[in-house]
């Protein structure tokens, strides 16, 4: 989806373009568990959802070999505008081989950082996905039904901030993706140290759901940016697909810890070692954002500077 996006629009719009094809599979995700979790409800086996979701991939399977093209100069439009600070701009219309890909996208610092802010933020959204049905039964009390159905909550939240953040970054200039995202995360880190303090014996379950709903809000926009606004801005039309899989691939070795590891620290340390864990990680991320948002603004002050 980022390759087509780099081929079918101009550089000033790649925040709400990819905001728009975010919510896809947060609103995906959010129908899949009410979906789900009612299914499982009115007694269906787990076969029928796996028949649910076959159905469901078919579909898209026919609307894409039908509809998606690659480019809107297929279709009779000029050609996209790349971001001219793109790290590809000078060289060839398409790289000879996958060094000529590789080359340019890990000797930028930018891009090494925006990996590892991936790493971080896929280890806080994957805990979400994939622990909060586990949360909302075993310390919130929800049945299991009800508790698939609930989780949708983070994505179903998620998909507004993904719309709202993508509109803004492509107002707020050329590092206002950057600063949305120190911001997003900072606000995210606060929330996870407010999420631990809470008790359901003391505060009912109603508002701890509600903290998990500003986190996705405070984290899913800005983290919308790192595998596609920003794999977009380094790789422009050459090697955004590149550019993504990397930012992604690298992201989601922080699956892997949301998995096994936080299983093992919610059950040394409790749900509140969980958060707390996933509060300092977002506080360094946090800092790398800045680091990022001062590193792209200093390459901009320079390239504006050349002849």
């Amino acid at each position: 989806m980022i390759k087509v996006s780099s081929k079918w629009f101009d550089y000033s719009s790649y925040g709400m373009i990819v905001g728009i094809l975010s919510i896809s599979y947060l609103v995906g995700d959010a129908l899949a568990r009410q979906c789900m979790g009612t299914l499982i409800e009115r007694g269906f086996a787990w076969q029928a959802l796996f028949y649910f979701a076959a159905a469901v991939a078919g579909v898209c399977f026919l609307a894409n070999v039908f509809l998606l093209r690659e480019s809107r100069t297929e279709s009779g439009f000029a050609e996209a505008v790349p971001n001219p600070l793109n790290l590809f701009a000078d060289g060839a219309s398409q790289p000879a081989g996958v060094r000529a890909l590789l080359g340019p996208l890990l000797r930028s610092r930018a891009f090494l950082l925006v990996c590892l802010l991936s790493l971080g933020c896929t280890i806080i959204r994957e805990t979400f996905n994939i622990w909060t049905p586990v949360y909302l039964r075993d310390y919130l009390g929800y049945t299991m039904g009800n508790a698939a159905g609930m989780s949708a909550v983070f994505p179903g939240v998620g998909a507004v901030s993904v719309l709202l953040s993508g509109w803004l970054s492509d107002r707020l200039g050329a590092n206002g993706r950057a600063l949305l995202l120190f911001l997003g995360l900072a606000a995210t880190a606060s929330a996870l140290l407010l999420l631990m303090s809470m008790r359901a014996s003391t505060v009912g379950a109603l508002l701890p759901l509600g903290a998990i709903g500003i986190i996705a809000f405070c984290l899913l926009g800005p983290y919308s940016y790192l595998g596609g606004a920003f794999a977009i801005d380094f790789g422009g039309k050459q090697a955004s697909a590149m550019s993504s899989g990397i930012i992604d691939g690298v992201g989601y070795l922080g699956a892997v810890v949301a998995g096994d590891s936080v299983a093992r620290v919610s059950v040394a340390f409790g749900w509140q070692g969980v958060f707390v864990a996933l509060a300092v990680v977002s506080a360094l991320a946090a800092l790398g954002a800045a680091c990022l948002y001062r590193l792209n603004a200093r390459t901009a002050a320079l390239k504006a500077a050349l002849p």
